[in-house]
This record gives C-alpha cells, sequence and structure tokens, in this order.
C-alpha cells in the first residue's frame, strides 16, 4: 500500500469583492481575450478591542472565453469570488522609469449576482423553453481551458 504526499498548494488565492470599475476587455495579438479587472475587497481586525476594517484593491486578469464572460455579465460594483495566483511582473514605462506590477491571474471566477434583465431579454428567456429557470450568468467553469 503506498501513500501519496500531498503538498500544499503554494501561491493560491481566493478572494470576494467587487469590481472597482467596468471590465476591460482587449485582445492579444493572436486574437485571445483577455479581461482586466479592478477588485476591491475588505478585511476585518480588531484593534484595542474595536473592530476595523480595511478596504485593499487588486487588479485582476482573466484569460480566454472567462474573459469575454466577465465584459458581457459584469460592471462596475459587480460582487465576485476569484480563485487564482498572484503573479509580479516588471516593465519600464515610456519615460524608461522601472515599474512593477502585481496582479492575480485568475483560474476560476464566480460572478455572486445575477445579471438584471431588459425586456429584449425577459422576452428571449420566454420564448427559449428549452432552459427557462437557467440565468445567462450561470456559466460552468469547466467551458474554461485553464
Amino acid at each position: 500500500m503506498t501513500s501519496e504526499l500531498r503538498l500544499p498548494r503554494v501561491n493560491y488565492v481566493v478572494l470576494s469583492g467587487r469590481l472597482t470599475r467596468d471590465v476591460d476587455l482587449r485582445f492579444i495579438p493572436n486574437g485571445t481575450p483577455v479581461a482586466k479587472l479592478s477588485l476591491a475587497f475588505d478585511r476585518n481586525y480588531q484593534k484595542d478591542g474595536e473592530w476595523q476594517q480595511e478596504t485593499s484593491y487588486i487588479d485582476v486578469v482573466v484569460w480566454s472565453k472567462r474573459g469575454e464572460q466577465c465584459a458581457e455579465y459584469l460592471q462596475k460594483g459587480s460582487p465576485v469570488l476569484i480563485e487564482g495566483y498572484i503573479k509580479t511582473r516588471s516593465y519600464q514605462d515610456k519615460d524608461n522609469n522601472n515599474r512593477k506590477v502585481t496582479e492575480i491571474i485568475a483560474s476560476k471566477i464566480n460572478f455572486l449576482e445575477k445579471k438584471p434583465y431588459s425586456s429584449e431579454d425577459d422576452s428571449e428567456t420566454k420564448n427559449d423553453s428549452s432552459d427557462t429557470n437557467k440565468s445567462k450568468a450561470d456559466i460552468i467553469d469547466d467551458d474554461v481551458p485553464f
């Protein structure tokens, strides 16, 4: 009987928060979509017997089809749950200053709120009898190739 040695996940983060601006969707030269999100999230802690709240902000990158879905269904203020890893990269800006960016590369993103429908969306939903109970925002993460 062999036992497997399981190593803990390293550089794995789970964050829940709200978008601070609308999704910025772009395409790299080979046509792959990449979405950039800005996430605000809170941390509660106790100091001198009083509860405090600290808000932090971080950029999130979402690749491929899931990035396109983010651009379609999310907007400023949308709540999300993000799983991914931290990545730091360096570059030189237009003035030749060295810059460093830390961001989350999303491997999963869950939309925590359904997008409100307009009257046009309601008529489409009523005409689609195949799955009237499923929201357009209910997208399976298994469709994402990463």
